[in-house]
């Protein structure tokens, strides 16, 4: 057994485990969501160490995820699963296929999942509209561009082993079915021209007196020079005492880099 193997005795993580969780960027979760994450992993049985479970951060918020493998492994373990029927698409005509070879995508995807004891399957259906991740030119993202049906059906399948095995699934979703959680809203961020002051925390000499000026004329020209998210990143730490200490100009400047972002990784999917 490794030292980052979670044991049925543990009450928390190891000093080990924690010092794995801050490399697999959990630096700064609070001790709450910690403790959630944990009581997660030891009830499922699944490794975080291995991505079978994990805690993302979304809009300040912390929240559990796994991969489709993770929800098939819980399902085995409980002793109770019996397979899955084949996946089926669907257009908008509403004949069910067990094989999509439409050039456009299908519009529904459904799966049924057997557990021992029903005597029929659970199914479930799930909508493109409702899974799938537009960016900003209207269009699919990552894999939901190339293999749309793939994608569709494992969000469908997610769904039907959560509604077989609720007492060992609830509150487990997949990276699959988060996928239009991470895009970010296309609207224009409301960004005076004019420079703006606003009093901050000094925290080395703890004057609440100094102030920051905000030059958003400059910001535009710096982040036109910023190209690849690793740029952003680092532009992003520059930019620290804004984005943690002022409001509301902290929270603009937070999603004009997070619309960058976004806007990278469209226009890599597309090329």
């Amino acid at each position: 057994m490794t030292q980052l193997a979670i044991t049925s005795e543990q009450k928390y993580w190891s000093d080990a485990q924690l010092s794995a969780l801050k490399q697999l960027g959990l630096s700064n979760a609070g001790n709450g969501d910690l403790a959630f994450f944990f009581h997660q992993a030891q009830r499922t049985g699944l490794d975080p160490f291995a991505r079978q479970i994990y805690m993302i951060e979304r809009g300040g918020r912390y929240g559990i995820q796994t991969s489709i493998d993770g929800l098939r492994i819980v399902a085995q373990r409980s002793g109770q699963y019996a397979g899955q029927t084949t996946p089926y698409w669907c257009g908008e005509d509403g004949v069910w296929k067990d094989v999509w070879l439409g050039k456009a995508p299908p519009l529904a995807a459904k799966i049924g999942v057997y557990r021992a004891g029903f005597s029929e399957p659970t199914w479930a259906v799930a909508r493109l509209d409702s899974y799938c991740p537009v960016g900003r030119d209207g269009k699919p993202m990552g894999l939901w561009n190339k293999m749309p049906d793939v994608m569709l059906a494992k969000c469908a399948e997610a769904l039907a082993l959560r509604k077989a095995f609720p007492n060992d699934m609830s509150g487990l979703y997949t990276d699959d079915e988060m996928g239009q959680a991470d895009v970010v809203v296309v609207a224009e961020q409301p960004k005076p021209k004019k420079v703006d002051m606003a009093l901050v925390s000094n925290k080395k000499s703890g004057n609440q007196d100094s102030a920051v000026v905000i030059d958003w004329d400059s910001i535009d020209k710096e982040l036109e020079e910023k190209t690849t998210k690793e740029q952003i990143k680092a532009y992003w730490f520059e930019k620290k005492t804004i984005l943690d200490e002022m409001t509301p100009w902290g929270g603009t400047l937070r999603q004009i880099l997070l619309d960058k972002v976004a806007l990278i990784d469209n226009e890599a999917v597309n090329k």
